[in-house]
C-alpha cells in the first residue's frame, strides 16, 4: 500500500510556473519572518544614537546655560555675589555673611540678566539699613578679559541711577577661584589683597569681619601716608642739599675773607 501512494505522487509532475510561484512564496515568506527580527534591531540601534544625541545637546546646554564664567560681587556691609553664565545671565546668588543671607532671602535671582540682578539686590528693603551717608557700594568684577569690559559698562549702567556713591573693580577669575576658596566675596577678598600690600600683619580672619568700604578706607589711609612719606622724603633732600649749598657758600666765603686780610 505504502509503494502504491509513493508511486501515485512520483507521478505527479509540476510543470515550471509552478515551480516558480512555491519558489516566490516561500522566499516571501522567509523574508516576512526575518523583517521584524531586522526592524526590531534598527529600531533600537536608532533609538541608542538618539539617546547619545540627546545627552550630548544636555550636556552641551548645561555647559552653557548653567556654569558660570563671570562673577559681579556687590559688597557693602552686605556681600552678596552673582555667578553669571555666558549669556550674561545668574545662575546662582551667593551670599558671604548673615546680611547678606538676609537680601537673598527674598529675592529670586536665578536666570534673570545681571543688571535686573544687581538693581533688585541694590534696590531691597533690606539694602535700605545699609546705605548710610558713609557707606559705599563697591562692585567686584571677576571675568576674562573678553567679557571684563561688557559687564563692567552693565555696571556702569546700574551705578548711573542707583543714586548711591559706589564704584567697580575688576580683577580674574583666578583671583574669585582663591576668593571662594577662602569662603570670601571675589570683592572682599580683592578688597584683602589691596589692604595687604600695605599692611603685612592685616589677616584674612580680620579683614573677614570688616566690611569692604572699612578695609578700602585703611588702603586708603595708608595711600595718604605712603605719599605723604614720599613728599617728606623729597622734602629734606631738598633742605639737605640748601643746607650743604649754605654750607660749602659759608666757607668759600670765609675763605675769601682770610686770604684777602693775609
Amino acid at each position: 500500500m505504502e509503494n502504491k501512494i509513493r508511486n501515485a505522487f512520483d507521478n505527479i509532475k509540476a510543470d515550471s510556473s509552478l515551480k516558480e510561484t512555491t519558489k516566490e512564496f516561500l522566499s516571501q515568506k522567509r523574508e516576512e519572518k526575518e523583517k521584524p527580527f531586522y526592524g526590531m534591531r534598527v529600531y533600537k540601534t536608532f533609538t541608542a544614537v538618539c539617546g547619545i544625541l540627546l545627552l550630548t545637546i544636555g550636556l552641551g546646554s548645561f555647559w552653557c546655560i548653567g556654569m558660570p564664567v563671570s562673577y559681579v560681587s556687590i559688597d557693602v556691609n552686605p556681600s552678596v555675589e552673582l555667578a553669571l553664565n555666558r549669556f550674561d545671565r545668574v545662575v546662582s546668588a551667593e551670599a558671604y555673611n548673615p546680611e547678606g543671607e538676609e537680601i537673598l532671602e527674598n529675592l529670586s535671582l536665578k536666570g534673570k540678566k545681571y543688571i535686573e540682578a544687581i538693581d533688585a539686590v541694590v534696590e531691597s528693603k533690606v539694602m535700605e539699613r545699609y546705605l548710610t551717608r558713609q557707606a559705599e557700594i563697591v562692585f567686584t568684577i571677576a571675568a576674562d578679559v573678553n567679557r571684563e569690559q561688557e559687564i563692567k559698562t552693565g555696571v556702569s549702567h546700574c551705578q548711573g541711577h542707583i543714586r548711591h556713591k559706589s564704584h567697580s573693580l575688576g580683577t580674574d577669575l583666578k583671583t574669585a577661584i582663591q576668593a571662594h576658596n577662602q569662603g570670601l566675596s571675589v570683592g572682599k577678598y580683592y578688597a584683602y589683597l589691596q589692604l595687604s600690600q600695605y599692611d603685612s600683619t592685616v589677616t584674612m580672619e580680620e579683614c573677614r569681619h570688616m566690611s569692604v568700604g572699612e578695609i578700602h578706607g585703611l588702603v586708603h589711609n595708608h595711600e595718604q601716608n605712603g605719599g605723604n612719606c614720599q613728599e617728606k622724603e623729597h622734602e629734606s633732600l631738598e633742605q639737605g642739599c640748601e643746607d650743604e649749598a649754605g654750607s660749602s657758600s659759608s666757607h668759600d666765603s670765609h675763605h675769601e675773607e682770610g686770604h684777602h686780610s693775609n
